[in-house]
């Protein structure tokens, strides 16, 4: 078997230096190289140096940013190239994303998914501005484990009662879990709201969703 880990090395610090272009350039010269092998030891390995990094006041917003950028570039490059083959990468759940209704801010919830892309976790990411039954239909369509919600602004928060009252409406609240985040999100507010978990950062939101799903 092919030694393969300096190629790998070389992808990882492409995420950690928010290097795109380099990024790309590698994955398209590592063609033959099984896909899976990339995402796990190259660019989750990136990612969740970052993440560890940021935890650690090592680096800081900017650059957890531009690595989660990369990131996203690069799992759209080999989930093509793994379903081209015909095979599924592993998954340790399926995880809705969004901002909540009447926001619009992207930059943190695009963070936190490109965190749980690294940490295996599928990840669909519904934007920005998304009302309680874009939620509901995409948990129910993907057979969702958990609902992630975001928001910066303190007058939309609220809006993330609204979801969890819907799952209770349509009988789905004992299996989709909750995790909501943002700037004005504090623990006490999930609590009131009936939230499964608070992520404070994008590290912190991953280690609640390990937690929630234990895994």
């Amino acid at each position: 078997m092919a030694d393969h880990s300096e190629y790998f090395a070389k992808v990882a610090q492409a995420v950690e230096n928010s290097d795109k272009e380099g990024c790309l350039r590698l994955l398209d010269e590592g063609g033959d190289i099984d896909p899976l092998d990339i995402l796990e030891q190259g660019l989750g390995r990136g990612i969740r140096k970052v993440g560890d990094d940021f935890g650690a006041e090592i680096v800081f917003l900017p650059e957890l940013i531009g690595a989660a950028d990369v990131m996203k570039a690069g799992v759209a490059v080999l989930d093509a190239r793994i379903k081209a083959s015909g095979r599924a990468r592993g998954s340790q759940g399926t995880i809705i994303i969004g901002t909540v209704k009447g926001d619009i801010h992207d930059i943190g919830k695009s963070v936190v998914g490109s965190m749980l892309q690294a940490h295996g976790y599928d990840v669909i990411d519904l934007g920005i501005d998304v009302d309680d039954e874009a939620f509901i239909a995409a948990a129910i369509e993907n057979d969702a484990d958990c609902i992630g919600m975001s928001s910066l602004l303190t007058l939309n928060i609220d809006y993330m009662g609204v979801v969890v009252d819907k799952l209770e409406d349509k009988g789905l609240r004992n299996k989709v879990k909750v995790i909501v985040g943002g700037a004005p999100v504090t623990q006490e507010f999930a609590d009131e709201i009936g939230a499964d978990a608070f992520g404070w950062d994008a590290s912190d939101a991953v280690k609640k969703m390990q937690q929630l799903l234990g895994t």
